[in-house]
């Protein structure tokens, strides 16, 4: 074989490895967008027509900051800023590094595109953004308020997909705003509550931008979720125990801005306790709404609930800043019109005179008794806030052995 023609080959080969080298490395770039996505052998939140869009980011999901501005912001139209803390599922621990997709109507109430828009921008047009949960679990974004489709039949809603670090992409319940008056009682009833409460309370601010807080639980309501429970904990007294005496404040109810024992005053008869140790009171929103309706059909003589607030933040703040979240506890009551539950205030959850005379465990999210004549009948640690846990403790209640 001539040397011409060895040289050739050698070239050629050459060629060949550098091109098979090439293709290896833009496959596995490939792979590596979105393998975080296949780790779980079963897929979470059922079908999900566009979520892949969340892969289609200006910026690697690395660079990617807690805080966007979509590209309307600077545009006409009503100024609106969203943050809020994404929690783990136990509903206490900030997630980090959660990717967070949004999209929504521009003011003519369509979603239009970029005239040089590609993939998924052409259905869902060019106000999107994308952020990542800090080390804290926050994240926030700027927009305009969107506007209801040119048909006038839906709501307004900015529609999200999140993605967490080792699980694939799914959706959750839109940013609704609650004075949208489309949104009316039926809708509210309708609405799926996926990643938590998404119906927002719009506030006006000095420079002209309207602020809404949405915290977002993953898990909550999403189908084949990995995470099926919380952890198992030993919390509360045992079933047979008597509910001792405290003195807590009352921040709603028939006692509130009082200190009353509420096993003194009320435990003649029977009715529930919720102990809970979490900031986040939204999470309690349907669950408390629910039991408010419970007591006015029974009759406060029948039937008392009782959610007692463990205050996770008593080492952080002065005491000024303690009487500031007491009054915005009991501003949330007032919003979801609690006026027979009684939301107590206790000073934390290490307290002796108070959770250490009920044996609660500080690292429950909540625990629940049902109690009859003081004593208790039955308990619950780690409940999720939902119909089917409602039902549970109703039919203890009921119950002809209870």
């Amino acid at each position: 074989m001539s040397l011409k023609i060895m040289i050739m080959k050698t070239i050629f080969l050459f060629a060949i490895i550098i091109s098979l080298t090439g293709l290896s490395g833009c496959s596995q770039t490939s792979s590596q967008k979105k393998s975080s996505s296949k780790n779980n052998s079963t897929h979470i939140g059922g079908s999900c027509e566009g979520c892949e869009a969340i892969y289609e980011s200006p910026v690697p999901f690395e660079k990617l900051k807690s805080i966007d501005t979509l590209s309307d912001f600077n545009e006409p139209g009503p100024r609106i800023e969203i943050s809020g803390i994404v929690y783990q599922r136990d509903g206490r621990t900030p997630a980090k590094d959660v990717i967070i997709y949004m999209y929504h109507t521009d003011q003519t109430g369509n979603y239009t595109p970029k005239p040089n828009a590609t993939g998924w921008g052409k259905r869902h047009g060019y106000i999107r953004g994308w952020v990542k949960t800090d080390k804290n679990g926050f994240y926030q974004f700027y927009t305009l308020r969107p506007a209801h489709y040119p048909q006038g039949n839906a709501m307004a809603h900015i529609h999200v997909i999140v993605k967490e670090p080792d699980k694939n992409e799914y959706w959750i319940s839109e940013y609704l705003f609650d004075d949208d008056p489309l949104l009316t009682e039926a809708k509210r009833k309708m609405y799926e509550y996926r990643g938590g409460n998404g119906i927002i309370k719009l506030v006006s601010q000095s420079n002209g931008i309207s602020h809404g807080t949405r915290h977002i639980l993953l898990g909550v309501n999403i189908p084949d979720y990995p995470y099926s429970g919380l952890p198992k904990l030993t919390s509360g007294l045992a079933l047979g125990a008597n509910c001792p005496a405290f003195d807590p404040l009352h921040l709603s109810g028939a006692d509130s801005g009082k200190k009353v024992c509420p096993m003194c005053k009320y435990g003649y008869g029977q009715g529930v306790m919720v102990w809970f140790n979490h900031a986040n009171l939204d999470q309690l929103q349907n669950f408390a709404v629910r039991l408010e309706s419970e007591m006015v059909h029974r009759g406060e003589n029948k039937f008392r609930v009782f959610f007692v607030y463990m205050n996770p933040f008593y080492n952080q703040g002065t005491q000024e800043g303690q009487v500031i979240l007491g009054r915005k506890i009991r501003k949330w009551c007032d919003e979801q019109g609690l006026k027979h539950v009684a939301m107590l205030w206790v000073p934390s959850p290490f307290d002796a005179k108070t959770c250490g005379l009920y044996n609660i465990n500080p690292d429950a999210k909540n625990t629940v008794f049902v109690y009859k004549k003081r004593k208790v009948i039955g308990k619950w640690v780690n409940i999720e806030y939902d119909d089917e846990t409602l039902k549970t403790i109703l039919k203890k209640i009921d119950s002809p052995s209870s």
